[in-house]
């Protein structure tokens, strides 16, 4: 499963995304000081969503990179969730709810979400419509916009299948 763990190099050991992300009837999140996007350094609310930028990104103990790796991420597109920031540096919590520093360049507002569960892609936000595709759980799909606050349309990342998810089986799509 190359491109699909999270690694701790301390240790080797692997989480596995597609068992490890939160199913429909898991809490999603919990502990967040919400900052204003007037009073943050990026200028952008916290917290956010973002995304990682690149196939290999490292997530550190503090927000320097004179401080060890705590997470070795190998997974472009990867949702992160912006807890804390300073000029330089995010704080991000992942689909786990492990956290540790990036530098902000490894990280990009591209809208991406998990697949909480194996899901069906529809046609039209309703389940009575067109099967179009299924995603497996764990899939990584682009996100492109949220309807009525409960389907959301989605890609897989080059965009050869899409299709109508409901909101609450998605990892990244929820409002923070």
């Amino acid at each position: 499963m190359s491109g699909q763990s999270i690694q701790m190099p301390q240790n080797n050991s692997v989480a596995n995304l597609a068992m490890d992300v939160p199913g429909p009837q898991d809490k999603l999140f919990h502990d967040f000081v919400r900052v204003q996007a007037k009073n943050t350094p990026s200028g952008f609310r916290v917290p956010r969503f973002v995304s990682l930028k690149y196939g290999t990104s490292n997530g550190r103990t503090g927000p320097s990179r004179g401080h060890p790796v705590a997470w070795r991420y190998k997974r472009k597109g990867l949702p992160m969730i912006v807890v804390a920031e300073t000029e330089l540096w995010r704080k991000v919590r992942d689909v786990n709810g492990d956290e540790s520093w990036m530098d902000r360049r490894l990280l990009t507002g591209k809208k991406m979400v998990l697949a909480r569960t194996e899901i069906i892609l529809h046609a039209k936000p309703r389940s009575d419509s067109k099967r179009r595709a299924i995603a497996l759980k764990g899939a990584l799909l682009e996100l492109h916009t949220c309807e009525n606050g409960r389907w959301c349309l989605v890609s897989s990342p080059g965009g050869n299948m899409a299709g109508y998810v409901p909101k609450t089986l998605l990892w990244g799509a929820q409002t923070l």
